[in-house]
Formats: structure tokens, C-alpha cells, sequence
């Protein structure tokens, strides 16, 4: 038996030799889908597909390279389905812009944001998004929807090993400059394809036209809609004021609708014909049993962020209503603008916390399966399955539970990522202190 070899530390994609016929091991495997987890775990990968899933002494094989992890788990990596990499360097531009004191409402924080971002201008973001990148996999991501409002950022993106789909970010009221922005970013979407396809992230209910929505759902490409999020955007969608009218409105000089929709958030998108098996509904916090029944027969899937509507004190998302609906959901970090970092693991352990109606092993489910049918990757990763591509993670620890109750151990943040791959290739090894 052999120990794996140090992966390239790089983010590139550079060519990698590897071989046909992989057999690798740890104490625990936990294939996801409702499937239980095995002791002494083993998957066969060939040409970078897994074969079997099974116990190591079921599945040997003299022929194949036996790679060991010993006392470790295996399973899927995670699927972070929102997040802004571009803003992964935020904390670090408010200090250079001197905006430091945290805002106190959450109007405040997105004029605050919006400030930075003009102060900076674009050159900094492709090292933004870098650093994020390099988050996402240290901490077992392997597949991403994040939102780019800058094009010139789509680099170090392509040059990464991610799965996913980047949703190009337009925003605007005004017909003469969200017609070509919106063709921009259409443009840039359609450039993309698998394993990191395009779509488009009409911003928001209340940062977009109804004409400026449904040129977007024109399209065809799946959308990332901000919905829901906050109690000012209820209350300016369904009565025309608020914070977001009185300062927001205001500040960017856009003129209030002569009439409120007078519909919620949900029923706003609804209304339009933006609710799709391809719409990604982000947030969805404020949300009631109509609207949660409307998101279920739509067939949208909702992208919970909780560290991030925590931060911003904007509630916490419906999830018995979700699972009585039986809305599809996802789980999401955001971005560091509204968040201490991009570990999906940490999400996880917080939403553990704030969502008691999900079990263990839902969380795990809708982190990984959930994550990955939101972004159009289900046949390929979300579980180790006979016909996968081979996509793993590895994690270590200083113990480890009976495998009776390993989900809620997987919940609880205290273990590290010591590997991850993704196209049968080890794409990351990490040293992990004991």
C-alpha cells in the first residue's frame, strides 16, 4: 500500500498523471444520499470515475494503486452554492478605505459595501477572488455558484480546479445602462461551460426592474436572485417605503415605483416568471407558507446563508416551512463582506445551532446533494456513488465517534481537511496539526 503523493500546492490546472485504477481508503466513508456510513470504507476509482463503494476488504484489488488514509473519514466535498469571492478581501479594503465601524442596520451595510467597492475600483479583485479560491478548497469545497459583478475577475476562476456555475451580477433600474450590462453579462455566460458554467444574478427584488428581470429570464440561463432577505425589502416591496426608499433609493438617485407591488418579496418573482428549477433563491428569510408553497411547486431552490443573516440581523430562515413545503434547499457562506470565512464546515456547525428542525445527516445531505443539483452538477458529484466522477474529501482528527454518531460529529467543526479531490486527482494535501 502506498501513501498519496503531496499534491501541487498551485491552483492550476496543470497535467497530472494518474492511474487507471485507484483504490482508496480511510477508517470511515460516508457516501451521502441516505446511504449509511462504512467502516474501514474504500472506493475503486477508474479513469477518475468511482466504480464501487464498498469495505476495503470487499473491494481490493492487486492491480490497483492502494492509497491509505488511515484514520480518517471520506466523503464528498462540500458545494458552496452562494458565495462573492470577489469580496473575500473585503475586511482588508475597509480598513485601507477607513470604513471600520460597522454599520447598524442593514441598509447601512450594503451603502457601506457599495462605498468600498467605488473607493477601490476593479484592480484589486482578481486577488480577491484568489483568496477565496484558495478558501474554498483548504476547507473541503469543491464546487461553487458565486456571483462575479466584475468580468476582468474571471481568471483565476478558470485556472482553478472548481466544479460550479458563476452567475454574472447586473443591477439596475435605468433601461439604457441595464440593456447593455445585461448583454455583457450574458455574454461572459454563455463563454463558460462545464465544469464551470454560466448564468446570470439579476441582484435583487429590489435593485432590478420588472423589465430588467424578465429581459433576464429571456435568456434561458439559470438565475441567482437575492429574495427574501431582509424585513426592508418586505416592507418596500409590499408597501413602497422604508429604509431601502429613503436612503438607498435616495442615495443612487433612482425614483421610487409610482405604485409598491404590494406582493412579497417571493410573489414579486413570481409574478414576473422568475421562479424556475433553475432559479437560485438566496436567503429566503422572510418568508411565509404561501410563499414557501409557491417556491415548492416552482421547483427554485433556496441558498441558506445563517452566519451571514446573523451578521446582519435580518432573521433566521423558515426551515419548518421549507420542509413541510418541501422546498429543495442549498447551503451557502456568502460573502466575507457579511461573514468570517468561507468554511462551509463552519456553516454548517453554525446552522447545527439555528436550524434544530434539520437533522445531522440533512445538513450534510443539503451541504453536498443539495449544493450540487442547485448548480446542474447531480450526476457528477453530491455523493459517492457507482458512475460519480471521483470527488472526495478526506478529513483528520485528534479522535474520532463510534459510527453510529458520525453525522453529528461531521456537525460539530472539529476535525480538519487534510485532502481533497476533484477528476480523481488530488487537488489539495494539507498538513494537519495532531
Amino acid at each position: 500500500m502506498s501513501s498519496p503523493a503531496p499534491a501541487d500546492p498551485s491552483l492550476s490546472l496543470s497535467p497530472v498523471t494518474r492511474h487507471p485504477l485507484q483504490l482508496i481508503r480511510a477508517r470511515y466513508l460516508l457516501p451521502i444520499a441516505g446511504a449509511p456510513a462504512i467502516e474501514d470504507g474504500a472506493l475503486l476509482i477508474v479513469d477518475g470515475r468511482i466504480a464501487a463503494v464498498g469495505c476495503y476488504s470487499e473491494l481490493f484489488n492487486r492491480t490497483a494503486e492502494v492509497i491509505d488514509y488511515g484514520d480518517a473519514v471520506i466523503l464528498p466535498p462540500l458545494v458552496n452554492a452562494h458565495c462573492h469571492l470577489e469580496l473575500t478581501d473585503f475586511p482588508q479594503w475597509t480598513a485601507e478605505c477607513g470604513e471600520t465601524i460597522e454599520p447598524e442596520s442593514f441598509v447601512g451595510w450594503i451603502r457601506r459595501l457599495i462605498r468600498v467597492r467605488r473607493s477601490l475600483g476593479a484592480d484589486p479583485v482578481p486577488a480577491s477572488v484568489t483568496a477565496g479560491i484558495r478558501q474554498l478548497l483548504a476547507t473541503g469545497t469543491g464546487a461553487v455558484g458565486d456571483i462575479l459583478a466584475t468580468p476582468g475577475a474571471l481568471a483565476p476562476l478558470l485556472a482553478s480546479p472548481l466544479y460550479g456555475r458563476i452567475f454574472f451580477e447586473t443591477i439596475g433600474l435605468d433601461e439604457e445602462r441595464f440593456i447593455p450590462a445585461l448583454a455583457a453579462a450574458l455574454a461572459s455566460a454563455r463563454s463558460l461551460a462545464y465544469p464551470l458554467s454560466g448564468g446570470l444574478s439579476p441582484h435583487s427584488t429590489y435593485t432590478v426592474s420588472s423589465r430588467h428581470l424578465e429581459q433576464a429570464i429571456r435568456t434561458g440561463l439559470p438565475l441567482a436572485i437575492h429574495c427574501a432577505e431582509s424585513p426592508e425589502e418586505s416592507l418596500f416591496l409590499r408597501e413602497g417605503r422604508g429604509p431601502i426608499a429613503t436612503e438607498l433609493y435616495a442615495a443612487a438617485g433612482w425614483p421610487l415605483p409610482e405604485h409598491a407591488p404590494g406582493l412579497s418579496p417571493v410573489g414579486w418573482l413570481a409574478a414576473h416568471g422568475a421562479l424556475s428549477p433553475q432559479t437560485l433563491l438566496i436567503h429566503g428569510v422572510q418568508v411565509d407558507a404561501v410563499d414557501a408553497a409557491v417556491i415548492a411547486a416552482s421547483g427554485a431552490t433556496v441558498v441558506l446563508c445563517p452566519r451571514s443573516n446573523a451578521r446582519l440581523g435580518v432573521g433566521t430562515a423558515p426551515i419548518g416551512l421549507y420542509k413541510k413545503a418541501g422546498v429543495s434547499l442549498a447551503l451557502g457562506t456568502d460573502s466575507l463582506a457579511s461573514n468570517t470565512s468561507l468554511s462551509l464546515w463552519e456553516e454548517i456547525a453554525f446552522a447545527r445551532s439555528v436550524y434544530p428542525e434539520l437533522s445531522p445527516g440533512e445538513l450534510l445531505s443539503i451541504a453536498t446533494c443539495g449544493g450540487a443539483q442547485a448548480l446542474g452538477l447531480e450526476q457528477e458529484m453530491g455523493a459517492l456513488t457507482v458512475g460519480s466522477g471521483a470527488h472526495l474529501q478526506v478529513l483528520t482528527a485528534a479522535t474520532f465517534p463510534p459510527v453510529v454518531e458520525l453525522a453529528e460529529w461531521l456537525c460539530g467543526a472539529e476535525h480538519q481537511v487534510a485532502a481533497l479531490w476533484l477528476g480523481g486527482i488530488e487537488r489539495l494535501r494539507q498538513v494537519v496539526p495532531c
